[in-house]
């Protein structure tokens, strides 16, 4: 016989041995309850129905460092009566098998909600987090850093910023209709650039032409234009 086995005997033998009072303490230590209603506060608390049918009020329902969670009606729970004191409960851990995100593989972890909103961390390194409607983040700061690539599809990409700056080796817009409003600076700036029907003038030094020349730009490219 192991040591695990006769430890599980001994405990055994000593319910065997109390009084029905302690039993009946015993067993109540813990029970299977659905949660009617979770009311704020700095701790929230529940009002649970027991699987025997009896309600218990201002359960209070203690969530781990870091996490917190307003359950759905008719979500499980299991209750722990305090110092075997059944008018002291409270729960631990609130489950919804209805609700509970299933597509999990051995080992993988998700957050979720009864919205849709998933973070979901996937064997090989992989985390999915997906929100149906809107995805907000806000801080002083944030960095996006990807060793191999960024990757951002959509049907509508807006920035809006004071100043924008885009270093790279090389940088390509492939796109029907390219439109940039406001002074435009290539290389750095310097020379201004002309524009069809701009007045330029041409000096000729020599010939029989000799002379300064004014007129307007005739032509130009298809592909660019500027206003």
């Amino acid at each position: 016989m192991t040591e695990l086995e006769k430890v599980i005997n001994e405990l055994i033998e000593l319910i065997r041995q109390s009084s029905s009072e302690q039993q009946e303490q015993l067993a109540g230590l813990i029970r299977l309850g659905m949660v009617n209603l979770v009311e704020k506060g700095q701790t929230q608390h529940c009002q649970v129905k027991t699987a025997a049918g009896e309600i218990l009020n201002d359960v209070a329902f203690l969530e781990p460092y870091g996490f917190t969670a307003k359950p759905k009606k008719k979500s499980e729970t299991l209750i722990f009566n305090v110092n075997g004191n059944k008018f002291n409960n409270v729960v631990l851990n609130i489950g919804n098998r209805e609700l509970r995100f299933k597509e999990l593989n051995d080992g993988e972890v998700a957050m979720y909600d009864d919205s849709g909103n998933l973070l979901h961390l996937k064997n090989g390194g992989v985390i999915d987090f997906k929100a149906p409607v809107t995805m907000n983040q806000t801080a002083q700061t944030i960095n996006i850093s990807g060793t191999t690539a960024v990757n951002v599809k959509t049907q509508t990409l807006t920035a809006e910023a004071d100043s924008v700056s885009v270093k790279a080796k090389t940088a390509t817009v492939d796109a029907q209709t390219t439109t940039v409003n406001g002074k435009v600076n290539l290389a750095g700036g310097g020379q201004p650039v002309a524009r069809l029907g701009d007045a330029v003038q041409v000096n000729v030094t020599s010939g029989s032409s000799a002379g300064t020349w004014s007129g307007t730009i005739t032509a130009g490219s298809t592909e660019v234009t500027a206003g």
